[in-house]
C-alpha cells in the first residue's frame, strides 16, 4: 500500500518506527522507502537515513546500513548515537580503522561514552594493540559502575587479553606499558 498518498513524511517515519518496534520490518521498509522516494521530489526528511541504517543493520545488510548511516551523519554531524552505530557497522565489515576513527569522534563529543569506550578497546585488541586495549579496559572498569552492561563485557575482554600469550610476553618485566589518557568517571 502506498501510504505516501495519505501520510506526510513525518507520519510515515513515525509509523515506520512503530513497525520496527513491533518487528514488522517489511512494513517499516516499505514506509521508509516511500519517504526516500518523496525526497527525490524535494521533501527532506534526514531522519529517514538513521532509521534505514537501523533497519538495514537488523537485516544484516551492512553495506546498505553503512551508506544510510553515512548519509545521516553527513547531514547531522552532531549525531553521536548514529556515528557510534556507523562505527559498529564498519567494525562488523572489518573496517577497524574507520570504526576507531568514528568512535574517537564520539568520545570527543561525549567523553566517557561507555559503548564507544568498550568497542574502542575491543577494536584495539582486534588489531593487536593489546597493551592499549588492556589499559583501556582497566580504566573503563575503574570508571563504570558494576551494574553497567559494559562493565561485565569489559571484564570479559580484559580476561581474554590477559590470557593471550602475546599479551603475556608483553607484560613480562622490562616491557613498555602504553599510557592511555585519563577518562572521566562514568555515572548513569
Amino acid at each position: 500500500m502506498d501510504f505516501s498518498a495519505y501520510c506526510d513524511a513525518d507520519e510515515l517515519l513515525a509509523l515506520a518506527r512503530l513497525d520496527m518496534e513491533k518487528e514488522r520490518l517489511d512494513q517499516a521498509m516499505v514506509k521508509l522507502k516511500q519517504i526516500v522516494a518523496a525526497e527525490r521530489s524535494g521533501t527532506r526528511t534526514p531522519a529517514v537515513w538513521a532509521e534505514l541504517g537501523r533497519l538495514y543493520a537488523q537485516l544484516k545488510l551492512r553495506e546498505k546500513a553503512k551508506d544510510a548511516y553515512s548519509r545521516y551523519v553527513e547531514q547531522n554531524p552532531q549525531a553521536a548515537h548514529e556515528r557510534f552505530q556507523l562505527g559498529l557497522i564498519c567494525f562488523e565489515l572489518n573496517e577497524t580503522e574507520s570504526a576507531l576513527m568514528l568512535w574517537g569522534e564520539v568520545l570527543t563529543a561525549i567523553p566517557g561514552h561507555p559503548p564507544a569506550l568498550f568497542y574502542t578497546a575491543l577494536a584495539n585488541a582486534r588489531i593487536g594493540a593489546l597493551g592499549r586495549a588492556w589499559e583501556m579496559c582497566k580504566q573503563i572498569l575503574s570508571r563504570l559502575e558494576a551494574d553497567n552492561l559494559y562493565f561485565g563485557q569489559t571484564k570479559d575482554l580484559l580476561q581474554k587479553i590477559e590470557a593471550d600469550p602475546a599479551f603475556r610476553r608483553m607484560a613480562e618485566p622490562g616491557s613498555a606499558t602504553i599510557v592511555v589518557p585519563e577518562m572521566p568517571r562514568i555515572e548513569h
